[in-house]
């Protein structure tokens, strides 16, 4: 049961999910969850209540950034920035009421389903679909059929009281999900910020992109991420979502924010936190693109 007198925080998704399990890592155990139907109604409720905190997935290591709620966070909210962030790092294990011989169907989230692909067809399994994880194993539980695998985290198949019975299911060692922190207010710097912004440059052309980062570069601030997002109904024109290292209100990242506005660049404030320090969102895999270059091949023959 909801304690109105405690502080709340919003998520979108089911309880149990794990946008849901994340909050545990941004430390507020005594806060009421608060499920919500959509990212849309996150992004509003935050924005309209002091006080109110939400979680929202923006990265995570087989999709990279998730544009549906980077999109909705810049072009949407007025008034709900980022504050901290944190990466939820989770194995996918099989789960079951006995052993693995008498399973005939595999159940779970399709971002799971897709994941463990291979396991799925190499053992010529059927599948089903769930909301979340732990949906998937109460399934499981509540049909008592032997024949129903859930594929989940090892603390929701423990949780739901199942066996594990198959610990190599996913292609990746580790399902990775950056969750962004939202409130309403900026937090006060720390020493160990990010920041994120949203640009858009005051021209669309050849040389554009350079200015911007030429204005980091000559105030000594260091891009740790850059993505690009075209404008609907701007034809050629984009928007950089950047992701900088420093706090907004101390220099030299203040002093930048000056330079990139009088120069007449479009900015758009979407956060500071301090900086998560643990495991990060990286790729699924540990090799070099396919078809990388030689230098003798780039350079090609001389005339």
């Amino acid at each position: 049961m909801v304690n109105h007198e405690r502080p709340m925080i919003c998520f979108a998704g089911p309880l149990g999910s794990s946008d849901h399990r994340v909050i545990e890592l941004f430390g507020f155990t005594d806060f009421d969850p608060l499920p919500m139907p959509s990212v849309e109604q996150v992004i509003f409720t935050v924005s309209t209540t002091p006080g109110l905190l939400g979680v929202l997935p923006i990265e995570n290591s087989t999709e990279g950034e998730l544009t549906l709620t980077l999109d909705r966070l810049i072009f949407d909210a007025e008034d709900a920035f980022i504050i901290g962030e944190a990466v939820l790092a989770e194995e996918i294990w099989g789960f079951s009421l006995n052993g693995e011989a008498s399973v005939h169907t595999v159940i779970s989230h399709s971002m799971i389903l897709d994941l463990c692909a291979d396991f799925i067809r190499h053992r010529g399994l059927h599948v089903r679909h769930a909301v979340s994880t732990k949906a998937a194993c109460d399934e499981v539980v509540s049909t008592r059929d032997p024949g129903l695998m859930a594929l989940a985290p090892p603390s929701v198949g423990a949780q739901a009281g199942l066996n594990a019975v198959a610990t190599e299911v996913a292609q990746v060692s580790e399902l990775r999900t950056r969750y962004a922190l939202v409130a309403n207010a900026l937090p006060a710097p720390t020493g160990a910020d990010r920041t994120m912004l949203a640009i858009v440059p005051r021209f669309d052309a050849v040389g554009a992109l350079s200015e911007i980062a030429n204005h980091f570069k000559n105030h000594d601030v260091n891009m740790s991420s850059i993505l690009s997002r075209p404008l609907a109904g701007e034809r050629d024109v984009h928007c950089f979502v950047v992701v900088a290292d420093g706090h907004a209100n101390v220099e030299p990242v203040r002093s930048l924010l000056r330079s990139l506005l009088r120069a007449g660049h479009q900015v758009k404030l979407m956060g500071c936190y301090p900086r998560w320090t643990a495991k990060e969102v990286v790729t699924p895999s540990t090799q070099l693109p396919r078809g990388v270059l030689s230098y003798e091949e780039a350079s090609g023959p001389e005339a």
